[in-house]
């Protein structure tokens, strides 16, 4: 501790922290004194200085008190029950606090509001600020909002309510992200006739934000002239961190082969911008010190402009410390660089703390710095610059895997050399060429076209691989979610397998060193030799000091298999079935996992368009879309690495909207449907994408039987096998919900009935053949019901399906209604929730409860936990 003090103090104040995101109340206290405690103990066992340990307890209480001290500033000064007594009607006044970022018939902002009117109440001071989103009803308003500026005044008047939380269980919590940042309301408005807006000079702290605002909106639209042709959004995202026309499907693309922090402002992009600052200052002849002096005054500039992310801000500060100490000939190793920015940064905004950007850029800058030259000696690599490349691309890889796992759940197998291929060509070739068209094109528009014209032929070699490497889907290695241990023990191993590899590279070096000296000694004394130190060890002690070697290999590599097992949780750890009724808003998606680890999803979800000719002013660039923004971050989360089942119960969007995402994304074994096709593009490009790759399709029809293992039994209820149509051309049909596929879910001994959207004529289909049939059991055929422990309600709860005779004949225990919030068909119907009620139904709504999940035990004891009550409750 006492060869690097900063490193320790600064380590510390990170501690201290993180303690309330790792821990809540006592149990932070409790952290915080056992970390007190170790420092007592290195201080009087010598590992640390007393002057040191003090400093360092000292850090670790400061940081401690400032977090928890900006955590209980977090509150709104905006009463909850106020808002909901008026119905969240509400009138704010107060000034723009961030760009007004124009998206199709969207306008998004935040306002620092000054005066706030709740219903008919008066007008009150607050110093609240909130996110505001106003719908744009015609395309003129599109420019008028264009227009806006932070720092301007707007009065507006809407309804107020609270942001979306999770209603899924992992899924991304909007209402949290946004708490952390001090924003606890957001604000809905119907077109700009409810905003009155009125531009004025911005107050002084605005003024430099303003002025930057400008200046980015002016590289952005030079960069649409420069790159006319689709990269524009690419090279605003590379160049100058503008992520806001990025095409969504490319940055998903980079995303998969971990790339997207190329298109993150970090030590990647500094890197290149002091180079070329430097090498300017070299050809306008200007001295060391003034070189360095002026690249250390374009560092904020170019963070500022670039929006100051973590990762930028970082980057940043680091190259200003190192600068300044380069500047004074006094420039310490990186570590202490790095350790020092992140402690600036976090007495800052200790928030940062839980920032994704910022764990990773600071983890991977300090594995590289303490890694890379221990992997670099090990590497059987002649050429030093090839080697180099290499450690630094797996060093990154490998420091970065744990953290990416926890937050997006996979890692692509081709990532290493997506990296190593990639990284040095755009920042090498491609980063440059983008610099100097803008910066050229900002003088004279025709300076700026060839570095423009040659960067866009890098970026088509780009992104023709990025699209290539993307296609070996197989090749995606998906984890379930893991604990915060789990993180820790993973670095911990990284500390035992980096000292074993300094070990191992100093053996080597000294050997190396005795050779050398062996060679040069035989040369000047005519075949003399000298003997190493490392080969004089008697055999015995040699043979002992190789078995504690191989011991230690032995048990390093028994902790890592046994970390990746911990890690990948393998279905044979975890005998449970579970059925999930996810929340997809007005839309089906259930999930189902057998006892022994199959996969079966059942519809996924989708987003229902209204959209009229004439109306395509109202797309938006990166607009919301189940399957993308919902689905499948859950399926990764969720540890799915294959579904052995995709079951489409029809071909409306609600049900298959988010099916192309998932496929996408996730490998699938089968795709069953209900043997028709329904004319829409949504549908027939869905089909089109499963034939293309290669997925068996088949027609569920009743008596149509399949057990994917021991666990579970699925029987099909419906279509009947008449209407399949096996041998014949898949017919077209637009009346979807009567050709729905019903599936009997038998799991454990416990029955699921999924309809999907079927309606009263497919209900008396069932009930008829199963009464004819018999298969229910012998009781059955004495006048008892087949009862069964689930029942989805048919479509969303409409009055046109779960009819009375469904009801009588099933007697569902409990009930699941996928419906979406405040939706204009009125689902559930009153009719259905009386019926249901009457029957003894126990009732759960995915619009009131989110996720409805049920797990089942191999003896049949089945618990259900909801996402909003957060409630488990077992059942006999």
């Amino acid at each position: 501790m006492d060869r690097r003090p900063l490193v320790a103090v600064s380590c510390c104040w990170i501690a201290g922290t993180a303690l309330l995101s790792l821990c809540s109340g006592r149990g932070a206290l409790l952290a915080a004194g056992a970390l007190l405690l170790m420092l007592l103990a290195a201080a009087m066992t010598g590992l640390a200085s007393p002057r040191l340990a003090c400093v360092c307890a000292a850090a670790l209480v400061l940081a401690h008190a400032e977090r928890t001290w900006t955590e209980q500033r977090l509150s709104s000064d905006i009463p909850a029950a106020e808002v909901e007594a008026c119905g969240g009607a509400a009138e704010l006044a107060g000034r723009l606090d961030s760009v007004a970022e124009v998206d199709g018939d969207l306008v998004a902002f935040r306002l620092r509001a000054e005066t706030i009117r709740l219903g008919d109440s008066e007008e009150r001071r607050t110093k609240e600020v909130v996110v505001v989103r106003v719908k744009l009803a015609k395309p003129s308003e599109q420019q008028t909002a264009g227009e806006w500026r932070r720092g301007d005044r707007v009065l507006l008047t809407g309804v107020l309510e609270l942001p979306g939380q999770a209603s899924n269980f992992g899924a991304f919590d909007y209402r949290r992200y946004l708490m952390k940042q001090g924003v606890f309301w957001q604000v809905s408005v119907q077109g700009l006739e409810q905003v009155e807006y009125t531009r004025v000079a911005a107050p002084w702290p605005m003024k430099p934000l303003r002025a930057l605002d400008e200046l980015r909106d002016t590289i952005g639209r030079l960069a649409d002239r420069l790159y006319p042709g689709g990269d524009s959004g690419y090279m605003k995202g590379l160049v100058v961190g503008i992520r806001s026309d990025l095409d969504p499907v490319q940055f998903d693309n980079f995303a998969r082969l971990g790339l997207t922090h190329i298109l993150a402002i970090s030590g990647l992009h500094v890197g290149v911008i002091v180079y070329l600052l430097l090498q300017i200052c070299g050809w306008l002849r200007l001295t060391r010190e003034r070189s360095l002096e002026l690249t250390l005054a374009m560092m904020p500039v170019y963070m500022l402009v670039t929006g100051a992310s973590p990762s930028a801000v970082r980057a940043c500060l680091m190259a200003m410390i190192a600068l300044g100490l380069a500047r004074r000939h006094a420039l310490k190793d990186g570590l202490h660089l790095l350790f020092a920015a992140a402690m600036v940064m976090l007495i800052w905004n200790p928030s940062l703390i839980e920032d994704v950007s910022f764990q990773l850029s600071f983890l991977v800058t300090a594995g590289l710095i303490l890694v890379v030259p221990a992997v670099s000696d090990l590497l059987p690599i002649r050429w030093k610059g090839l080697k180099g490349a290499v450690a630094v691309t797996v060093t990154a890889q490998l420091v970065s895997f744990p953290v990416s796992v926890y937050y997006f759940h996979s890692m692509h197998l081709l990532s290493l050399p997506a990296n190593f291929l990639l990284v040095p060509f755009i920042s090498a070739i491609v980063m440059p060429l983008g610099m100097a068209s803008l910066t050229l094109g900002g003088i004279w528009l025709p300076l700026g076209v060839i570095p423009a014209k040659l960067a866009t032929l890098g970026n088509d070699l780009t992104f023709g691989i990025v699209d290539w490497l993307n296609g070996f889907i197989q090749w995606r290695t998906i984890w379930p979610q893991p604990s915060l241990l789990w993180v820790a023990s993973a670095y911990a191993l990284m500390g035992v397998g980096l000292a074993g590899l300094r070990r191992r590279s100093r053996r080597l070096k000294e050997r190396e060193w005795w050779t050398a000296q062996a060679a040069q000694y035989e040369a000047q004394f005519a075949g003399a030799s000298v003997t190493s130190p490392l080969d004089s060890v008697v055999p015995g002690a040699a043979r002992s000091e190789r078995a504690r070697s191989l011991a230690k290999r032995c048990g390093f590599g028994i902790a890592l298999t046994a970390w990746l097992v911990w890690g990948a949780q393998p279905a044979w750890t975890d005998r449970e079935a579970a059925v999930s009724f996810l929340d997809v808003g007005q839309g089906d998606s259930i999930l189902i996992r057998t006892g022994y680890g199959k996969r079966i999803l059942i519809d996924a979800g989708g987003t229902v368009s209204f959209r009229k000719p004439g109306d395509e002013w109202r797309e938006r660039n990166d607009p919301y879309e189940v399957g993308r923004k919902l689905l499948v971050p859950l399926l990764l989360q969720r540890g799915i690495r294959q579904l052995d089942a995709l079951v489409l119960t029809h071909m409306d969007t609600d049900h298959i909207g988010g099916a192309r995402a998932v496929l996408d994304n996730i490998p699938v074994r089968a795709v069953l449907f209900n043997g028709t096709i329904k004319d829409s593009s949504g549908a027939l490009a869905l089909m089109r994408a499963v034939a293309n790759r290669g997925i068996p399709v088949y027609a569920a029809h009743e008596s149509l039987e399949w057990q994917p293992d021991p666990s579970v039994n699925l029987r099909v209820l419906y279509p009947s096998a008449d209407d399949s149509q096996q041998d014949s051309p898949v017919e077209a049909s637009d009346k979807q919900n009567e050709r729905s596929v019903v599936l009997l879910a038998e799991i454990y001994g416990r029955r699921f009935l999924l309809p999907g959207d079927l309606e009263a004529g497919g209900e008396i289909a069932i009930v008829d053949e199963e009464y004819a049939s018999g298969r229910n059991g012998a009781g059955f055929l004495d006048g008892q019901r087949p009862a069964i422990d689930v029942l989805k309600a048919g479509h969303h709860g409409s009055k046109t399906s779960t009819t009375g005779l469904w009801v009588d004949f099933w007697q569902p225990r409990e009930t699941v209604i996928s419906v979406g919030r405040n939706n204009f068909y009125g689902h559930p119907s009153p009719e259905v929730l009386y019926r249901l009620e009457s029957a003894g139904s126990e009732i759960w709504r995915t619009d009131l409860n989110g996720e409805v999940q049920y797990r089942i035990s191999p003896g049949g004891t089945m618990r259900r936990r909801t996402m909003m009550t957060l409630t488990s409750e077992p059942h006999s």
